[in-house]
């Protein structure tokens, strides 16, 4: 960790954390899954998003009060309260956790956000996509749970024929995005070591929601993917290590 970083999480972030709790805000303190009562193998920890990072990649979008965003496992709604600067219509989330999701709503409440709601309940079963046409996710669940989404995702394109934008920070589940065939790997941002990849279910040169400003295009051959795949390859193989030992029996949030 390089000097700046490591003052930033020694001091700078515990003094953001003590802010928002003078505030009556909860948005930046890590829930591990254990602590709720939910399985790590099956869902990850919930951590606040890059705000700085998030807004960079949403700037090179075209966004209207035509717009809804969701975001998949929205922990305490950090994410989300980035996404209020940008003129969607609705900014939403569902979170699994009934008591990480009541923290949310509590936050949003106390901003007097008149756009956000909160759901409680399983990415693999909700069925309200298609009210949107974006879709966030901070690496929320491994493979097992993705490949579920993804698939109420499509069901959503199919009752709802739209263009549908997935971002996703730290994007360990990409192989199981692009593997349907629907949705193609169209951009990627990074960010001291961190990836933001963007899919479509419409090619580059189709998309009608990104100005394509600062987005890299995937490029094959190129260093920036090249370093991009050599991440995905590191991440991939831990998810399949605990995956494969899921994949026989039904887990726990599937349909």
């Amino acid at each position: 960790m390089d000097l700046k970083s490591l003052i930033y999480y020694k001091l700078v972030f515990p003094l953001a954390i003590k802010l928002d709790k003078i505030m009556g805000l909860d948005f930046l303190s890590d829930i591990h899954a254990e602590e709720v009562g939910l399985d790590p193998k099956l869902v990850h920890n919930s951590s606040p998003s890059s705000k700085r990072f998030l807004k960079r990649v949403l700037n090179d979008f075209t966004i209207s009060p035509l717009d809804s965003i969701i975001d998949i496992g929205c922990g305490k709604g950090y994410a989300l309260r980035t996404m209020l600067k940008f003129h969607f219509e609705k900014v939403d989330g569902i979170e699994l956790s009934s008591h990480i999701a009541n923290i949310a709503t509590q936050n949003f409440k106390r901003l007097n956000s008149k756009r956000t709601k909160i759901f409680t309940g399983d990415a693999t079963q909700f069925n309200e996509y298609d009210a949107y046409n974006f879709i966030y996710l901070f690496n929320p669940f491994p493979s097992v749970v993705m490949s579920e989404v993804i698939h109420r995702l499509i069901q959503s394109i199919r009752r709802s024929d739209r263009e549908v934008v997935i971002i996703y920070l730290a994007p360990v589940c990409n192989e199981v995005i692009v593997s349907n065939g629907l949705f193609t790997k169209t951009g990627i941002y990074h960010r001291k070591g961190s990836w933001i990849t963007i899919y479509s279910n419409r090619s580059f040169n189709e998309s009608k929601l990104s100005t394509n400003k600062k987005m890299c295009p995937i490029a094959e051959n190129s260093a920036l993917s090249d370093e991009l795949e050599d991440y995905l390859e590191k991440h991939q193989f831990s998810q399949k290590e605990y995956c494969h030992s899921l994949i026989q029996k039904k887990p726990i949030l599937n349909e």
